[in-house]
């Protein structure tokens, strides 16, 4: 009797069992379908991207004078306008799309675990990454606009910035050589003060041709080939040459155990970091070291305030860049700062390749 009664126990909670499992394996194909629709969607609007960037690739550099020149400049505004709306469309419907499937996949996990005759079947775990065609491309793109961002703020704030001054410079200039012709006698004067500022102005475009030769350099695949710390001490030498700041390199051992790929991001973030330190930090030291299983990039400049840089309400691309290399090598970039105090750019290295 008793074996019985156990036994009826077992058949009753299997096919509880099995009703919980053909209900969520309903729930899992509904979501499914919700996600191919989305994917579909997804496709269709990278489809609409994909010709918009032809068109722009496709608009001509320049035209005649005129309103032909004007006409051209609004619609290829128009044109980047859209451009740029697009793709953060696509980034919003490939986050819903991504919760879609990961919940779908979440309820396969589970309807399978409950479907399991064995007794130590493990617990179902989800692994959260999604390697679906539509998010490598969807990442790709990302990363495209978020390094053209990163020029642009490169650009603007060197090159364009110095050439700006330098046509200031040659306005105010021909003001100067111009003179008053009804005062003969000021003429020596103004030849002298023109040469003073001929002098600056040559000074300027001279930093602005570093700058865009430092910005040539950055672009270039990075030399790691030599090893990171090689690498790294031919980088501190070109910016310390270039830029008047100290630059000490103790870094021995740090090739040990990294990727070719996690030494060209330790290095990007590197040469990065050295460039906050040239805009911002008003430096005259800059020491990178090893700390056990970290990088650490300090200067002895003015600092900021953190916080307001958690809070969004003071943005820097180039610490942005630093973050997002260090995510792409699944490791973890830290910044310790304070106002007249320095900072200090802390780097988690990855873990060694076995």
């Amino acid at each position: 009797m008793a074996q019985a009664a156990d036994r009826t126990g077992i058949v009753q909670i299997d096919r509880l069992n099995a009703q919980a499992a053909e209900g969520l394996g309903r729930e899992a194909r509904r979501l499914h379908r919700h996600a191919e629709r989305a994917r579909a969607l997804y496709r269709r609007r990278l489809g609409t991207w994909l010709q918009l960037r032809a068109r722009l690739d496709q608009r001509p550099a320049g035209r005649a004078n005129g309103a032909a020149t004007t006409n051209g400049a609004e619609a290829s505004e128009g044109l980047h306008a859209e451009h740029e709306a697009l793709v953060r469309e696509l980034a919003q419907i490939q986050h819903r799309l991504k919760r879609l499937e990961l919940a779908a996949r979440q309820l396969d996990l589970l309807v399978r675990y409950l479907s399991a005759t064995d007794p130590a079947a493990a617990e179902p775990t989800l692994d959260t990454t999604d390697d679906s065609a539509a998010a490598t491309a969807l990442r790709i793109i990302q990363a495209q606009e978020q390094e053209r961002q990163r020029l642009a703020e490169e650009i603007h704030d060197g090159p364009a910035q110095v050439l700006t001054n330098a046509i200031f410079q040659v306005e105010y200039l021909d003001r100067v050589v111009g003179g008053d012709p009804r005062q003969p006698a000021a003429r020596p004067a103004a030849s002298a003060h023109a040469r003073t500022e001929l002098a600056l102005l040559r000074s300027m475009l001279r930093d602005g041709l570093e700058e865009v030769r430092g910005t040539i350099a950055s672009l270039r695949p990075p030399a790691v080939d030599v090893g990171l710390g090689a690498a790294l001490r031919e980088a501190a030498a070109e910016f310390q040459a270039r830029n008047a700041i100290t630059v000490r390199v103790e870094v021995d051992g740090i090739d040990a155990g990294l990727s070719p790929s996690a030494r060209a991001s330790v290095l990007r973030i590197t040469q990065e970091a050295l460039q906050n330190v040239r805009k911002h930090s008003a430096a005259t030291e800059v020491r990178i070291s090893l700390d056990g299983t970290q990088l650490v990039i300090a200067d002895n400049g003015r600092g900021f305030d953190v916080m307001r840089l958690a809070t969004g309400v003071t943005r820097n691309f180039g610490l942005q860049f630093m973050r997002e290399r260090a995510d792409l090598m699944g490791s973890e970039l830290q910044i310790e700062s304070r106002q007249g105090e320095g900072t200090r750019i802390l780097l988690r290295l990855p873990e060694p390749v076995r």
